[in-house]
């Protein structure tokens, strides 16, 4: 069993649908991925958007890593997403997640890259004020069962 992702900075409900259960009785991957997104969403909505910034930063998934721990039984009640930054580069920085169900389990814990691009679709720098920003919700990196972290 994971423990909690040390340091999160954010935690997000997210509530789940009936419909994202599969046959065996469980939330389904991609619904997993889906109450990710949400968090994510919810997360740079509230936290790194300002209110009345006409500014926009164009950002999109490059890519997604997720261990599944334990089943994640559907519940009234909404998943607990837990969120930080676990790094921060030239273009980009990374979300980690931990998913907790209703029983208080870890169900998944998830890392998502995030890209800014600049209106060609090309990769941009960080603006600074992002960059700023982000640095203040930088937690301990995901501890994922086949990455070996490296002092």
């Amino acid at each position: 069993m994971v423990d909690t992702i040390p340091m999160a900075t954010h935690e997000v409900a997210v509530p789940m649908r009936w419909a994202d259960m599969d046959a065996l009785q469980h939330i389904n991957n991609v619904a997993m991925l889906r109450l990710l997104e949400e968090a994510r969403i919810r997360f740079i909505t509230r936290t790194l958007e300002q209110p009345g910034d006409t500014r926009r930063v164009t950002m999109f998934v490059a890519h997604q890593e997720i261990d599944y721990l334990t089943p994640l039984l559907y519940s009234p009640e909404p998943v607990r997403i837990l969120l930080s930054v676990t790094r921060i580069g030239r273009s980009g920085f990374d979300l980690g997640y931990e998913v907790i169900g209703s029983d208080g389990a870890a169900a998944a814990i998830a890392e998502t890259s995030m890209v800014v691009v600049d209106g060609a679709g090309r990769p941009a720098p960080l603006p600074a004020e992002l960059r700023t920003q982000l640095a203040g919700m930088v937690g301990d990196p995901v501890p994922f069962r086949r990455r070996r972290i490296t002092a």
